[in-house]
């Protein structure tokens, strides 16, 4: 598992997820950043994947998901592809 720093905290809230848009091989290099909210990892996954079409960028792209662990610490827990 990676362990990387969670940006942002949203108020009252357990299930905050990241996911980093990734269109160059250098994983730590994302493209954009987005933080949002889902009640489970699965609807994470689906919006996650919503997202990622979203995003301006090469056909072939992945965003890697990060789940908020509590303490401040994204935990990886996702890749999401987007094949071209």
């Amino acid at each position: 598992m990676t362990h990387r720093p969670f940006e942002t905290v949203v108020a009252a809230t357990t299930d905050e997820y990241r996911l980093d848009v990734v269109t160059d091989p250098d994983v730590d290099n994302p493209q954009s950043v987005t933080y949002f909210v889902a009640t489970d990892i699965d609807a994470a996954c689906r919006q996650a994947a919503r997202l990622l079409d979203a995003v301006d960028g090469p056909d072939d792209r992945y965003g890697e998901l990060y789940v908020h662990d509590g303490d401040g610490t994204a935990v990886h827990c996702d890749t999401i592809h987007l094949p071209a």
